[in-house]
């Protein structure tokens, strides 16, 4: 083998790619631990800052929800309820059914495409992603058949399907294309294949593809999903009529009121309409009267933030002269929202560059004056409806040493750059150039939210923001910036996906990025964020065609982040697999990769298949421990033993974990190894014998239990 590492007389012979890794300096990290320490220790602080900023945010309606991504992981697909993740060629629970049904609204196309399974078996269901196509689909294919729904894999794409692979007769089944390669390929000659099989006849397949895939030649399979506006009247009051089935009287009041039909005007999906259902729901349950329902809506809250920008009600007089605001104010209004829960001194500073910036893009004869005495922080405040609060949220003085900014009201923010970013659109260059600037200078907690800001600004308008910030800073070559830059566009993608129209268009995206040289960087970052969580299977595929393409480059960071983020036993299962591979660099991220997981705290840690249940990862993680342990590169082999070791130290605090490694270190020895198995089990000895006398408490239980299984 090209990478083999032989023994010599004079000690260990590296292979070629190991040997011209060390010359590059690539594999300094062997034997330099505090380097790696340390990258790990500021990817952990940036995903914590991330996660906190993400959980509270909501997005058209909803919050921000991702499967646990073993399950190939969803974004809120159903009407309502907590965000719901697809099985992967698992059949879709009847009670969970029975739930779509009671809240669904049938439209047109749902007929339309139930006389298409009839009549050919298979169906394109093509419409906005959260435009209720999901539901549609489930129940169509029950329907047309009345048989229990499959929901197929879709990374397994439609080929395997000729052959029946993953159909499981007499049950209807869907395939969802959103960002899926095989969705803008789809050709009449493969739907032909399957429609003459007599199995589709008896087994309907509906699949969904997004509005934006086109389907010329497929006009006898395709069926347009419509969401008219009418629709969204009919199920908000669907919603109300199952959450309030007591209470028809109070339904109809609210149904009625102005406030929620302006509000129902503004939700763009049905997910956000099942949200806002539940949320008036819960008003009139918890006691609340009708106005005070109202009072907590999105479009109260724009209403709110149309007052602190200056609402254009009165011609001949701009925003700021209407609400006493100068410019210097409105920056500031607009640091807070952005530096939410920041240092006053740090919001005040950086509202101050904003400012300069907005000043330079109006005309002389509209400036409003800044005027640095007339105006205090005190009046900033009042008009701003943000308050101070020390670090854990308590309200406190103006001159705490630790006074932070925060808003009042959760979800202010937002709609005041949904305000700015629709009725004030000479604001948003100026605006997108500070959030740049926070990006190039500021530190963790400040580039953070400047990229979800990021984010947030292109699901109002995706184009635009993908033009003007995304796009630079994915490609940004300068020795200075570069690296900020592109992990930034990554966390705004990151924020962007909240968004399911926007989901298919961030996966084609990152999927043409991770081919593209100038690009490939960013990608793999935005794969190492919730994104490689939601989608396991497609974020790996493309880490590994990018290590291929950069050899030495190490796609590890992204690897851990996928498996952090949730997708654990997919993640230990592509590194068993990588550590099989001839590639030295594969290999060399897999025992890095395996290394790093021990070293994560609690439950996230790779040792807990140890103790789990489940078969299926702790086998792929034996299979990975033992081909590093018995890899012909010796930097490969030594993270193999400084695994081990980990383990060994933390089996000593964890219940239950001294005789389910003692078990793993048993099975470790393969067979199919011959005389190195006996040499492993040898060194396996030894080297607990030493971890015991350099103090592991556990060492001596463990060599007890290996001893005494290995003489059986």
């Amino acid at each position: 083998m090209d990478n083999d590492v032989t023994e010599s007389g004079h000690g260990l012979v590296a292979g070629p790619d190991e040997a011209e890794a060390r010359d590059r300096g690539d594999e300094q990290e062997w034997d330099q631990h505090a380097y790696t320490l340390m990258d790990d220790a500021e990817a952990d602080r940036i995903r914590d800052l991330r996660r906190r900023r993400l959980e509270p945010m909501h997005i058209a309606g909803g919050t921000v929800g991702f499967g646990d991504g073993d399950t190939a992981g969803t974004i809120n697909h159903y009407y309502g309820g907590t965000p719901q993740s697809k099985p992967v060629d698992g059949p879709v629970p009847q009670e969970e059914l029975d739930v779509l049904r009671d809240f669904y609204v049938q439209t047109d196309d749902h007929a339309e495409l139930l006389d298409k399974l009839h009549v050919k078996g298979v169906a394109v269901l093509r419409g906005t992603p959260g435009s209720g196509r999901y539901t549609t689909a489930l129940l169509a294919a029950q329907e047309s058949k009345d048989a229990d729904v499959v929901v197929l894999d879709p990374e397994a794409g439609l080929k395997r399907l000729v052959n029946e692979e993953g159909f499981q007769p007499g049950h209807g089944h869907v395939v969802e294309g959103d960002g899926m390669p095989w969705a803008a390929t789809l050709r009449a000659q493969l739907l032909n294949r399957l429609r003459t099989q007599e199995t589709y006849r008896r087994s309907p397949l509906v699949i969904i593809v997004d509005d934006q895939v086109a389907v010329d030649g497929l006009s006898g399979f395709v069926v347009e999903h419509r969401f008219p506006y009418d629709l969204r009247l009919r199920v908000l009051e669907r919603h109300m009529t199952v959450l309030l089935p007591e209470q028809p009287e109070a339904c109809r009041k609210l149904l009625d009121h102005e406030i929620v039909r302006e509000e129902l005007g503004g939700r763009t999906s049905m997910t956000a309409i099942a949200f806002l259902a539940e949320q008036l729901a819960r008003g009139e349950r918890d006691g609340e009267d009708t106005d005070q329902i109202v009072q907590g809506l999105r479009g109260r809250l724009r209403a709110r933030a149309e007052d602190l920008l200056g609402r254009p009600d009165r011609p001949g007089e701009s925003g700021a002269q209407r609400s006493g605001l100068s410019l210097w104010s409105h920056a500031f209004l607009l640091a807070c929202v952005v530096l939410d829960g920041m240092p006053l001194s740090r919001v005040s500073r950086e509202s101050h560059r904003l400012a300069e910036l907005l000043h330079g893009v109006r005309s002389p004869s509209s400036v409003p004056e800044m005027p640095l005495f007339e105006e205090s922080l005190k009046d900033w405040l009042n008009r701003s409806d943000v308050q101070f609060t020390d670090r854990d949220g308590n309200p406190t003085a103006a001159r705490h040493p630790e006074c932070r900014v925060r808003f009042r009201q959760s979800g202010l923010g937002e709609a005041v750059l949904e305000v700015l970013w629709h009725e004030h659109s000479g604001a948003r260059r100026p605006l997108l150039e500070w959030l740049d600037g926070l990006v190039t200078r500021g530190d963790e907690d400040t580039r953070v939210a400047a990229a979800q800001t990021v984010g947030l600004l292109a699901t109002f308008d995706w184009a635009y923001v993908l033009e003007e910030l995304l796009v630079p800073w994915a490609t940004d070559r300068s020795e200075e910036y570069a690296r900020r830059r592109s992990f930034a566009a990554a966390w705004a993608l990151e924020r962007a996906i909240g968004d399911p129209v926007l989901v298919p268009r961030v996966q084609s995206l990152l999927r043409e990025w991770c081919r593209r040289p100038g690009f490939s960087g960013c990608a793999e970052a935005a794969y190492g964020t919730r994104i490689g969580a939601a989608f396991p299977v497609e974020a790996l595929d493309s880490l590994e065609e990018i290590a291929r393409r950069a050899r030495g480059r190490s796609v590890r960071i992204a690897v851990q982040e996928i498996y952090a983020a949730g997708s654990r036993s997919k993640v230990v299962e592509r590194l068993a697999d990588w550590s099989e591979r001839s590639s030295y660099w594969l290999i060399r991220d897999a025992a890095m990769c395996l290394e790093r997981l021990s070293r994560f705290p609690g439950p996230l840690a790779i040792i807990g298949f140890l103790v789990e249940q489940d078969a299926e990862p702790r086998e792929h993680l034996l299979r990975l421990t033992r081909n590093v342990l018995f890899s012909h590169q010796q930097g490969v082999r030594q993270r193999g033993w400084n695994t081990l070791r980990l383990w060994v130290e933390r089996a000593g605090d964890e219940p239950g974990l001294v005789d389910a490694l003692a078990e793993f270190i048993t099975e470790l020895p393969s067979p199919g190894h011959g005389g190195q198995g006996d040499g492993l089990r040898e060194r396996f000895l030894f080297y607990l014998r030493l971890w015991q006398h350099q103090g592991a408490d556990a060492a001596e239980k463990i060599v007890l239990r290996v001893t005494e299984r290995w003489s059986a």
